[in-house]
């Protein structure tokens, strides 16, 4: 009989099931957060930056702390470009 290698552990232990979950719920958020700037006029993208987010705190409650880290802080990264594009977008071009 041999040892599990850290992933079919994980794999056996259900691992990602809590990241699935906040991914599906960041997923969910950043749809809602599209839809209402939309509707003011933006086109815009939070989806991904929002669900890579709650995957990451996902991450925490399975103890992932470095996988945590890494989503977390590239979610922060993408709402931050988001936020920048969309106050971007509000400004009137001055192009000729």
């Amino acid at each position: 009989m041999r040892e599990l290698t850290n992933n079919e552990m994980a794999a056996v232990a259900g691992a990602g099931l809590f990241s699935d979950i906040g991914k599906g719920i960041g997923f969910l958020i950043g749809s809602v957060i599209d839809q209402g700037a939309s509707a003011g006029g933006l086109t815009t993208s939070s989806v991904d930056a929002v669900s890579q987010l709650g995957g990451g705190i996902g991450k925490i409650l399975e103890l992932n702390i470095s996988g945590a880290i890494n989503d977390i802080g590239a979610g922060v990264v993408g709402l931050v470009k988001y936020g920048i594009d969309s106050i971007n977008s509000l400004k009137p071009s001055t192009g000729a």
